[in-house]
C-alpha cells in the first residue's frame, strides 16, 4: 500500500502521481482519461508496473466493513470512480472527480489505444465463452487491434483460486506476452488475483473488469445515451436483471448514501 500525503492528497508515487479523494475508507483516483492514457503509454513503454482497479458504491459499502477488501482495493495504483454514487460522494466530500470513469466508460480507450499503438492485449475472466465473443467483437470495433489470448473465469473453488491454478493461469498469460492483461474474476477474487500475482504477471498494466466482457460481448455501447445522460446507470441494470440485483440498487445503495452523509455531517469537507 502507498503512503498519501494528508495536505494535497496525492499518492507519494514517482510513477504515478495523482490526488485522491478518500470515499469511506477507499481511495478514489481524481484523474482524467487524457491521464489514464499517458499512465498506460508510461507503462507499456518503460514495462513498468500499473494496476487499474474500480470503486463502485457496492464495493465501497462492502469495504466500509471488510478490512481485506478495503486494502486489496488500496493496493492499487489507480482507484477509478465506477458509479454516479461514488461520484457524488466525491463531490459531498469536496474533493471533486472529473466524472464516472466505469469500464463501459473507456471502451474507446481501453481498446482504442491499444489497437492504435499496437499493443498486445488479453482477456480473462467471466463465463466459458464470453471473452471470446467479446473478442470477436472488440477486433470488429477496433481494426488491428491485437488480441493474443482469451480464457475464461470460472476456475475457483469456493471463492478460492487454488495456488496450482493460479500457477498455470500465469504461466498461460505470460506465454501469450500481452502488454494489458483485463481480469474479470468478480469482486474480490479479481483483485485478490492481481494483488498475489502482480509481480508474477509479465503484462506492464493490469485491468479489473468484473462482467465487462459480458458487455462487450453483447454490444459496444452497453448504455443507452439517454442513461448516461440521466445518469441512471443503476436503473437500466436493475430492469434488466431485477431479481439478481434488486437488493443492490435499492436498499443496499441506500445504505451507502446514507453513510456517506453521515460521514460528512461528522467529519466535514476533506482539505
Amino acid at each position: 500500500m502507498k503512503p498519501e500525503n494528508r495536505e494535497s492528497g496525492a499518492r507519494v508515487d514517482d510513477r504515478w502521481p495523482h490526488q485522491t479523494v478518500d470515499v469511506l475508507g477507499v481511495r478514489v483516483s481524481r484523474i482524467d482519461v487524457r491521464r489514464l492514457r499517458e499512465f498506460v503509454a508510461a507503462a507499456v513503454k518503460d514495462r513498468t508496473k500499473l494496476t487499474i482497479t474500480f470503486a463502485n458504491p457496492d464495493y465501497v459499502r462492502k469495504a466500509q466493513k471488510d478490512r481485506e477488501l478495503r486494502d486489496l482495493m488500496n493496493g492499487f495504483d489507480l482507484n477509478l470512480p465506477d458509479g454516479w454514487g461514488v461520484v457524488l460522494a466525491a463531490k459531498i466530500f469536496g474533493r471533486p472527480v472529473p466524472g464516472r470513469m466505469a469500464n463501459d466508460d473507456l471502451t474507446d480507450d481501453l481498446f482504442g489505444q491499444p489497437a492504435e499503438e499496437g499493443w498486445r492485449v488479453y482477456l480473462f475472466g467471466n463465463a466459458p465463452g464470453v471473452a471470446d465473443e467479446a473478442a470477436h467483437n472488440l477486433r470488429a470495433w477496433f481494426p488491428g487491434l491485437s488480441i493474443v489470448g482469451t480464457r475464461h473465469g470460472h476456475v475457483a473453488e469456493a471463492g478460492v483460486l487454488p495456488p496450482a491454478t493460479a500457477d498455470r493461469l500465469v504461466a498461460e498469460i505470460n506465454e501469450a506476452a500481452p502488454d494489458i492483461l483485463h481480469v474479470g474474476l468478480g469482486t474480490p477474487l479479481q483483485q485478490r488475483f492481481v494483488a498475489e500475482h502482480r509481480d508474477r504477471i509479465d503484462a506492464p498494466v493490469i485491468i479489473t473488469c468484473g462482467a465487462y466482457f459480458e458487455h462487450l460481448a453483447e454490444r459496444r455501447e452497453y448504455y443507452p445515451s439517454w442513461v448516461l445522460k440521466l445518469r441512471v446507470g443503476f436503473l437500466y441494470r436493475l430492469a434488466r436483471e431485477p431479481r439478481r440485483l434488486w437488493r443492490r440498487y435499492t436498499i443496499e445503495l441506500g445504505s451507502y448514501l446514507g453513510r456517506v452523509l453521515v460521514h460528512r455531517i461528522r467529519h466535514g469537507k476533506q482539505s
